[in-house]
């Protein structure tokens, strides 16, 4: 995530000399890997929390803490029309207790629905919360889930050449879109258990995302 960021923010700085495209293509490509992990740790900790409440709740105190500082490293901007990764972390989140609601099929489609297309305001948006469903529905099928997820990453990397190509840039702009096969030996190596509960694993990721979005526009601004 970081790495990915790095490139992010700096794109322009790593365009300015010859080997910087190429560190960037790497920054970029490396860090595909963030939003699979973070969909799949949001379905591990669906299926292990203790308290789904407060799983989301604390998502969306944290989604609300990140957006002026994704905003900021994003859009250099404190107001932004695009939300945070985490609010569409919370959004699939939603999508997953609708499911396991005992409401009937008619308010089952029509909730997660709703909440998939709300997800085009976020970061990864739609893409998140198929990842999350495939992730969920696939998770006792590795060979499956293994499948699902090479057709959902193709099908981002077709979607990533077209857009390139019909905003006339060159068609290999983002190819680091590739990345995302990254994730695959991840999934082979993956036990089923469940991880630490220890607090520093469980509030990390929740500090880290909105500061070190901070600080690299700090950087930025400063520089």
């Amino acid at each position: 995530m970081l790495l990915d960021h790095i490139g992010m923010v700096f794109g322009e700085f790593f365009n300015s000399f010859a080997a910087g495209p190429i560190l960037l293509f790497i920054l970029r490509f490396l860090g595909r890997l963030t939003a699979p992990i973070m969909c799949f740790f949001l379905v591990e900790g669906f299926l292990h929390t203790r308290s789904k409440k407060r799983y989301a709740l604390r998502l969306a105190i944290f989604a609300v803490i990140s957006q002026v500082p994704y905003a900021l490293a994003h859009k250099h901007s404190i107001l932004s029309t695009d939300f945070n990764m985490l609010f569409t972390l919370l959004i699939s989140f939603l999508v997953l207790c609708v499911i396991e609601s005992e409401c009937n099929a008619v308010l089952h489609w029509l909730g997660c629905s709703l909440l998939i297309i709300s997800s085009v305001f976020g970061d990864w948006g739609i893409f998140a919360p198929f990842l999350v469903l495939t992730f969920y529905f696939c998770h006792d099928n590795k060979q499956r889930l293994i499948k699902s997820y090479i057709i959902i990453s193709v099908l981002v990397i077709v979607a990533s050449v077209t857009f390139c190509v019909r905003n006339q840039y060159p068609w290999y702009s983002e190819f680091w879109q590739t990345g995302l096969l990254l994730f695959i030996p991840v999934l082979f190596l993956y036990n089923g258990q469940s991880g630490s509960r220890a607090s520093f694993h469980k509030w990390f990721f929740y500090v880290f995302y909105p500061l070190h979005l901070l600080g690299l526009w700090g950087i930025f601004y400063f520089i």
